[in-house]
C-alpha cells in the first residue's frame, strides 16, 4: 500500500466521523496551547528582567571592587590597573572618583557631583553620548542628560534654557575637613561643555552629573584624603566576560559583572521552565486520551475492513501505520490549531497586562514589559512533546489491529 493510499484511506475514515474526531483534535489543541501558554509566562518574564537590567548596566562591564591578600582586602592601586589594561580581550579598563561642589554657566548655578575619569578610557569603553562628542583634554568636559534643567539663576527662580554645548562651565570643588568638621572650598575648574550624556534608561534616575578630566584631580580633591577609585573591566565582546571574570578571580581580585547575575537568573529560570513544561505535558497527557478512545473505536468500526486489508495480503505493519498515521493526523492538526491560538493569546495577554497592572498597583510596569514570549525553542519544545504523545496514544490501538482475526472480522463478529 503506498503511502497517497494510506492518507486517503485515513481521510475518508476521518469524514465518517466528523463530530469525534473534531472534539479529539480540540483536546489536543487546548493541551498543546496550555503547554504553550503556561511555560510562555516564565520566557517572559526572563525576558523582562535581564533586559531591564541590561538597561542600566552594560553586560561586558566588570566591576573591579577590591584585591585579597590572605585575610586582606586591599585598594585597587594604579599599578593594578596598568596590569589589567594588559589582560586579553579588555578593551577598556576606568577609574571612576566622585567629587562635589557647585557649578555655574552664565550665572546659572546648580549643586553637582562630579565624577573624574579618564576620557580616552571612557571612550574605548563605549560611553554613550545623545549629542555633542567626546572631549579631547582637561579643557573641555561633558554634562548629564538632565544637568542643564537643575541650574537656575542666583537669586531667582529662572531654570536654564539654553543648549550647554559650547558654554564656558566653572566647577567650584568642596571638600571636607576632618579636623575642623567644617566643609572647605577647593580648587576652581572652568572647562567647556563639548558633549551631552544618553538620557539614563530608569526614569526616577536624573543624569546631572558633570565628567572631568583625571588630570584635574589635585584641584578637585584635598591633599590629604583617600578618595578611591570605582575600577570599571571592559571586555571586548560579551562573550569574553567570563573568561575574563575568571582570570580575575585567579589573581585575587573581587569582581562582579551583570553576566553573573544573569547567569543565576538563567539557572532559577531554567528550573522554572522545566516545572512549567512539566505541568503542561500533563494537559497534554490528559488530552492523548481523547486520542487513545477515538483510535481504539476507530479500529472497532473498521473490523470489516482490516480484515480485508489482511485477507489480501497486507502486512501487519502496513496495518499499523494506518492507524499510527491517523493518530499522527489528529495530533498534528490538533497541535497547528493550538500553536496558532498560543500566539494570538501571547499577543492580546501582552497588551492587556500592564495596563491591569497599572491600575492595579498604582504604578507603571517596566518598559517594554512582556508577560508571555513563545521563543522558536519553546514551540519547537511543545510540538514535540504533543506529537509523541499523540503517536504514542495511537500504538495500542493501533497494535490491536493487527491482531485481529480474518475470518472473524469479515462476519463482523468481533
Amino acid at each position: 500500500m503506498k503511502t497517497s493510499d494510506k492518507i486517503r484511506f485515513v481521510r475518508q475514515n476521518m469524514k465518517k466521523n466528523k463530530s469525534r474526531i473534531f472534539m479529539t483534535v480540540l483536546a489536543t489543541a487546548m493541551g498543546c496551547s496550555f503547554l504553550i501558554m503556561i511555560a510562555s509566562v516564565a520566557f517572559g518574564l526572563q525576558k523582562s528582567i535581564v533586559s531591564d537590567m541590561l538597561e542600566d548596566q552594560t553586560l561586558t562591564q566588570i566591576q573591579v571592587h577590591s584585591k585579597q591578600n590572605g585575610n586582606d582586602y586591599e585598594n585597587v592601586k594604579p599599578e593594578d590597573i596598568k596590569g589589567l589594561k594588559q589582560l586579553d580581550h579588555v578593551k577598556a579598563v576606568t577609574a571612576q572618583r566622585a567629587a562635589n561642589g557647585e557649578s555655574d554657566i552664565d550665572g546659572f548655578q546648580a549643586g553637582t557631583n562630579v565624577v573624574v575619569t579618564d576620557f580616552e578610557e571612557e571612550t574605548k569603553a563605549g560611553l554613550k553620548l545623545s549629542s555633542g562628542r567626546m572631549p579631547k583634554d582637561e579643557s573641555e568636559t561633558i554634562v548629564g542628560f538632565d544637568f542643564a534643567k537643575n541650574l537656575v539663576k542666583n537669586g531667582t527662580k529662572e531654570t536654564y534654557q539654553g543648549d550647554p554645548i559650547g558654554q564656558t562651565l566653572t566647577f567650584q570643588a568642596k571638600g571636607y575637613d576632618p579636623q575642623t568638621n567644617k566643609e572647605i572650598q577647593l580648587g576652581t575648574v572652568t572647562a567647556t561643555v563639548v558633549g551631552i550624556l544618553e538620557k539614563p534608561a530608569k526614569e526616577w534616575i536624573e543624569g546631572t552629573n558633570i565628567y572631568l578630566s583625571d588630570k584635574l584631580s589635585g584641584k578637585l580633591f584635598p591633599p590629604n584624603e583617600e578618595n578611591l577609585p570605582a575600577v570599571y573591566v571592559y571586555a571586548d565582546s560579551a562573550k569574553q566576560v567570563t573568561t575574563i571574570s575568571k582570570v580575575l578571580r585567579e589573581q585575587n581580585y573581587v569582581i562582579y559583572s551583570v553576566a553573573d547575575s544573569i547567569k543565576k537568573m538563567d539557572l532559577v529560570f531554567l528550573v522554572m521552565k522545566i516545572g512549567l513544561i512539566f505541568v503542561g505535558t500533563i494537559a497534554v497527557l490528559i488530552a492523548s486520551i481523547g486520542i487513545y478512545n477515538t483510535m481504539t473505536m476507530a479500529v472497532t468500526e473498521r473490523s470489516q475492513d482490516i480484515g480485508i486489508m489482511k485477507a489480501i495480503g497486507a502486512h501487519p505493519r502496513t496495518i499499523r501505520s494506518v492507524f499510527l498515521l491517523e493518530s499522527f493526523g489528529i495530533g498534528l492538526l490538533g497541535i497547528t490549531i493550538g500553536t496558532l491560538v498560543s500566539y494570538g493569546l501571547s499577543a492580546v495577554i501582552n497588551r492587556v497586562v500592564p495596563p491591569i497592572l497599572s491600575s492595579v498597583l498604582d504604578s507603571k510596569p517596566p518598559e517594554n514589559f512582556t508577560f508571555s514570549d513563545i521563543p522558536i525553542t519553546l514551540t519547537l519544545v511543545s510540538v514535540v512533546i504533543s506529537l509523541g504523545v499523540a503517536i504514542l496514544s495511537g500504538m495500542r490501538p493501533a497494535s490491536r489491529a493487527t491482531r485481529i482475526d480474518v475470518l472473524r472480522a469479515l462476519r463482523r463478529d468481533i
